[in-house]
C-alpha cells in the first residue's frame, strides 16, 4: 500500500432524491473505492451536502465499505471546496484509528468566523 497521500474520491453530482442517490452511488462509485483501498491505505470518498434524508444510506455506505476493506481506513466526508474539507482530508489521511465513519462538515468552521480563532467560539460573553 501507498504510505503518500490518501486516495480521495471526488464522487460527482448524484440525484436528488436519497434512493437514487444511493443507487447511483453504489452502481458507479463503491468499486472505486475498492480499487483504491488495493494501492492506498486511506481512501476519502467526498461527496457533496445533502439533505438530511441521504444520511443513512451514507453512514451504511462509509460502514460497509470499511468492514470490506479491514486492512484500510475508508471515510465519507459531505463538503463544499474550501479549508474545512482540506482541514478533514488532511487529517483523515494520517489518522489509522478513523474508519468506517460518514462525516458532513457545517458549512463553516468555528475557528473561521471567531476573533480569535479559537474552536467552539461562540461569541458569548463568559
Amino acid at each position: 500500500m501507498s504510505d503518500n497521500a490518501p486516495a480521495i474520491i471526488r464522487v460527482e453530482r448524484l440525484p436528488g432524491p436519497a434512493l437514487d442517490a444511493a443507487a447511483a452511488f453504489h452502481a458507479h462509485w463503491a468499486q472505486q473505492v475498492s480499487n483504491a483501498a488495493k494501492d492506498y491505505e486511506f481512501v476519502i470518498v467526498v461527496l457533496d451536502p445533502a439533505p438530511f434524508d441521504h444520511a443513512d444510506w451514507r453512514r451504511a455506505a462509509a460502514r460497509d465499505l470499511a468492514r470490506a476493506h479491514p486492512d484500510n481506513c475508508i471515510n465519507i466526508v459531505a463538503g463544499l471546496e474550501g479549508a474545512a474539507l482540506a482541514r478533514m482530508v488532511e487529517f483523515l489521511g494520517r489518522a489509522p484509528a478513523i474508519t468506517g465513519q460518514y462525516l458532513p462538515l457545517a458549512d463553516s468552521a468555528p475557528c473561521e468566523s471567531g476573533s480569535d480563532g479559537r474552536l467552539g467560539d461562540d461569541d458569548t460573553d463568559g
